[in-house]
């Protein structure tokens, strides 16, 4: 239970200059990440504002980002209270639009949707772009699905768990906590995907094909 989270597991077993190694590459792959989400904030504010990224001055667009960076590295540093207030009130803003999606789309759903899946299964077969297909693990086609982009969706969408064990030094009793946690963790996160793609799917009157 302690802060370094998984650093601390990788340092106890390959020794200080692994442990040094993780921490770096895991801060390195945390800055690259965090990076983007500025960047899209100020986009989409943008898209609703009907104005596109050449309208900013490149000055006021650096500012502003640099500034909403340096805030939430601030929050963070603050420690865990902060972090966990903020998280819960960004998580009930990010997932409002979905909540009402699935109140108003509810009535709307025909059950026969969610099982179609069109006259054949070419669709699949059909999706030979650069974005699914080739590289070093060629994608397998069964039953319609291609499966190496699919499970690396599913991992991507249910990953950074590990990430919790970072906060572990500042959490009463953590080894009963934290299963509970990522119990609950991992049933909120599968019906946050789960249930507004049944009411999309099931509402929707579009071509499938």
């Amino acid at each position: 239970p302690e802060a370094s989270g998984g650093v601390a597991w990788v340092e106890e077993a390959f020794g200080t200059t692994a442990g040094w190694m993780s921490g770096y590459l895991g801060w390195i792959a945390g800055a690259t990440d965090n990076a983007i989400y500025p960047v899209l904030f100020l986009d989409y504010l943008l898209a609703v504002m009907h104005k596109g990224s050449d309208d900013v001055n490149p000055i006021l667009r650096f500012c502003f980002l640099s500034i909403a960076s340096c805030l939430l590295g601030y929050i963070n540093w603050k420690g865990l209270p902060l972090v966990g207030k903020m998280s819960t009130w960004i998580c009930l803003i990010a997932m409002s639009p979905f909540l009402m999606m699935i109140i108003v789309g509810a009535p709307k759903v025909d059950t026969n949707r969610w099982f179609y899946i069109g006259n054949d299964l070419t669709a699949a077969e059909d999706a030979t772009d650069d974005d699914v297909s080739g590289g070093f693990f060629p994608n397998a086609n069964l039953f319609g699905v291609l499966w190496r982009p699919f499970l690396n969706n599913l991992f991507w969408n249910l990953n950074s768990f590990d990430a919790a064990g970072s906060f572990a030094g500042e959490i009463d009793n953590p080894g009963v906590l934290f299963p509970k946690a990522m119990f609950w963790g991992v049933i909120l996160v599968a019906a946050g995907y789960f249930f507004p793609l049944l009411v999309a799917l099931g509402a929707s009157d579009f071509d499938r094909q």
